[in-house]
């Protein structure tokens, strides 16, 4: 296994850092090794691990947040079309035989 040599640093709220201390001291574990775990996950699913939930403004409509952007029906089909014409052009640039693309 390698050796682990890397340093992130993230700000949160104390108050969500000790709250999260003590969830994963309960599970057995620690602070630090969820979120090893979570990056893990994330690089094995090419995903986030789980599905992100936003909180609705009080007309009930709009999300909040880094999240905002996704709440847009419109952006949402121009990313998925520049999405697909990537794929394309990534296909075009290698010569892949099966018709799959690893991302």
């Amino acid at each position: 296994m390698p050796q682990k040599s890397a340093v992130l640093q993230v700000r949160i709220e104390e108050r969500d850092k000790v709250s999260a201390e003590h969830l994963y001291d309960a599970m057995g574990t620690s602070l630090s090794e969820a979120v090893r775990m979570f990056i893990k996950q994330s690089i094995l699913a090419r995903r986030l691990p789980f599905q992100p939930a936003a909180a609705r403004a009080k007309s009930g409509s709009k999300a909040f947040g880094a999240l905002r952007s996704y709440g847009h029906p419109n952006r949402r089909s121009t990313e998925r079309a520049s999405w697909i014409q990537y794929l394309g052009v990534l296909r075009e640039d290698r010569d892949i035989d099966d018709g799959r693309v690893d991302l």
